[in-house]
């Protein structure tokens, strides 16, 4: 039964867990407590807290790991221990450290005046990571119609005014990758203007690894090269 209840707990089928729970529950009664009524609500109370904690546990995205001591910087090169990857910045760019503003999913940035390159994480919860094979690719996660569909709709209701939208698939090191580009209204104080957003997304080793290059719609194209040298930088340490 324990196999079973693992197995369970791994797929997320939560009436088999609660089922099996409560199977355990009366044959502990049964067994060590014949004569007790009271028992039954006592290893109620327990079992519901056992189911909370494992949804809670097993279903969470865990939070990304930004710890410095992950992180080493030598020169433009930036490392990242905790989730194996290195990249190079352009020449002239300035490696930042993460503000309170960005995202909690952000291990690193680098910026040039108003533009920015922005590398994020996103981990798997428990259960996923526990079924899930290391081979899996992003093509694998979701469908690229499904991505597109699903993207330019969350960016939609986030952010009112984003237009432009463009998807592809490529690879980043040689692991496939879905992108898409997009502009969008910012405001600065009371200065309005328009940027531009490239974005690659790729899963590697049950992590999803997020990166951004964003700058002025005036001057995106100008910084092209510099966006995609950046991204031809990026390794996965193997």
């Amino acid at each position: 039964m324990v196999i079973v209840l693992f197995n369970a707990i791994k797929t997320g089928s939560f009436s088999i867990v609660a089922g099996i729970l409560c199977v355990l529950a009366i044959d502990i009664k049964r067994r060590f407590y014949p004569s007790s009524k009271k028992v039954y609500w006592i290893v109620g109370m327990i079992l519901l807290v056992i189911i909370g904690t494992l949804i809670d546990v097993g279903f969470s995205r865990p939070v990304t790991n930004t710890d410095q001591k992950y992180s080493k910087i030598e020169n433009l090169t930036y490392k990242n221990t905790a989730y194996n990857f290195s990249v190079t910045f352009p020449e002239g760019w300035q490696i930042s450290p993460r503000e309170s503003s960005d995202s909690k999913a952000v291990v690193q940035k680098a910026t040039r005046g108003s533009a920015t390159i922005s590398l994020a994480i996103r981990d798997v919860p428990l259960v996923m990571e526990a079924v899930s094979s290391e081979d899996k690719t992003i093509k694998d996660l979701v469908d690229f119609e499904d991505f597109k569909e699903g993207t330019k709709a969350d960016m939609e209701k986030a952010l009112p005014g984003v237009r432009n939208f463009e998807f592809k698939q490529t690879f980043v090191d040689q692991i496939p990758a879905y992108w898409v580009k997009f502009s969008g209204p910012s405001s600065i104080g009371n200065t309005t203007s328009e940027d531009t957003v490239e974005q690659y997304q790729f899963f590697y080793k049950n992590v999803l690894y997020i990166i951004s290059t964003t700058a002025n719609s005036n001057v995106f194209s100008s910084m092209k090269k510099e966006f995609d040298d950046t991204i031809n930088n990026f390794k996965i340490i193997r």
